[in-house]
């Protein structure tokens, strides 16, 4: 019928729910769960027997444990290939050897090494959820998520023991 006001569909964004899905996975979910499993793994089982005041805190660990293993996370979160493996490393390590001498600074680590993290994780996570980022940035993003992770992880094993 003519004069009939046509219904225009609206823009649809080329991102479906899976890939979201799929992106928190990979991008928040992962380093976070990892850094738990690792920081809640040292907090319950290294450190009653260590009994040293030089070794590492949870967060610590999990934060060179993933340094090391650097190359597999960024093989299975990231890219198939190792081409620009080195650039996620730094960008993983400009952040998390910084977070490991702020651990070390005492009550000034819980605002700067968990709350301060915790609120740019959050960002980033908004902002960088839908978009295609350099390796360097997912290394910056994932050493956030590991940051935050570890700390949850040993909190709640230090309240079941």
């Amino acid at each position: 019928m003519e004069g009939e006001i046509g219904i225009t569909e609206l823009p649809t964004n080329d991102h479906s729910l899976l890939e979201d899905l799929k992106t928190g996975f990979k991008h928040i979910l992962a380093p976070a769960l990892f850094g738990a499993a690792l920081g809640g793994a040292w907090q319950h089982y290294i450190l009653p027997d260590l009994d040293s005041v030089f070794a590492p805190n949870p967060v610590q660990f999990a934060l060179l444990v993933m340094l090391v293993f650097f190359p597999l996370i960024y093989r299975t979160l990231v890219h198939t290939s190792f081409t620009r493996c080195l650039e996620y490393g730094f960008g993983f390590a400009a952040l998390a050897l910084p977070l490991c001498v702020v651990w070390l600074s005492g009550w000034g680590a819980l605002f700067c090494g968990m709350y301060a993290i915790l609120l740019a994780w959050a960002a980033l996570s908004m902002l960088w959820g839908r978009q295609q980022l350099p390796p360097f940035s997912y290394g910056l993003w994932h050493a956030m998520g590991v940051d935050l992770g570890a700390f949850a992880g040993a909190l709640v094993v230090f309240q079941m023991m």
